[in-house]
């Protein structure tokens, strides 16, 4: 369940980040998940942001 409400939010965010009245909300809901996912899984996180960059 959780899986799933994560990739929702993953497939609606950039959408909601080209809606004026809905950047802000997006850009704190990414963040937020960004942070989420740094707690629960550093080490991944890390290693996709380093191959995302590289590439």
């Amino acid at each position: 369940m959780v899986a799933a409400i994560v990739i929702t939010a993953e497939i609606a965010l950039p959408p909601a980040l080209l809606i004026p009245q809905t950047t802000s909300y997006a850009a704190v809901a990414g963040i937020a998940m960004h942070a989420a996912f740094t707690c629960f899984k550093p080490r991944q996180l890390v290693t996709f942001s380093g191959l995302t960059f590289g590439t």
